[in-house]
């Protein structure tokens, strides 16, 4: 299935950050039909589509599933990376550099975004959940996953006996 993608100009008015979560929306719609990995919820939560999210890329190997995400200008201290049953989710907060009060700047442009994160992925079945390392190296966490052949047991049928 194609994809159409619509050019919006770069020049500034009114309904610009309105028209950005309307691309944000698209995109979590077409990830839902393209992404190999399941979408949660938090996809479509307000916060991933009003404010900012770091850009993330996963990559597959025969022995690991590799995932980084961009966060520039954020602390180490200040991402969280955390695994409840087969959801991994990023968390963590840009810190904005301006400070209250003061007069010798005047921003004439802000296309930089701050705020809290949190970004969800279902992992697959085949993923050593025990193994999983993180590392924080230049503004890039980096995710290794090693694969295992002790797949857990998804969806299946409990048949149902007589009494």
């Amino acid at each position: 299935m194609a994809s159409n993608r619509i050019q919006r100009s770069t020049v500034a008015n009114p309904f610009m950050t309105f028209a950005r979560e309307v691309d944000q929306l698209q995109q979590s719609i077409n990830q839902m039909f393209q992404d190999p990995l399941a979408v949660t919820a938090d996809t479509f939560a307000p916060s991933r589509l009003m404010g900012w999210h770091p850009a993330v890329e996963l990559a597959e190997s025969d022995k690991e599933l590799t995932m980084t995400a961009e966060l520039p200008g954020v602390e180490q201290n200040d991402v969280h990376v955390e695994l409840d049953g087969d959801v991994l989710t990023l968390r963590g907060e840009k810190r904005s550099e301006r400070i209250e009060g003061d007069k010798q700047k005047d921003f004439y442009l802000e296309e930089r975004s701050y705020g809290a994160f949190r970004r969800s992925f279902t992992l697959p079945p085949n993923v050593d959940s025990e193994k999983i390392t993180a590392a924080f190296n230049n503004g890039v966490l980096t995710l290794k996953m090693p694969k295992t052949n002790n797949v857990k047991p998804g969806a299946r049928e409990i048949v149902i006996g007589a009494k």
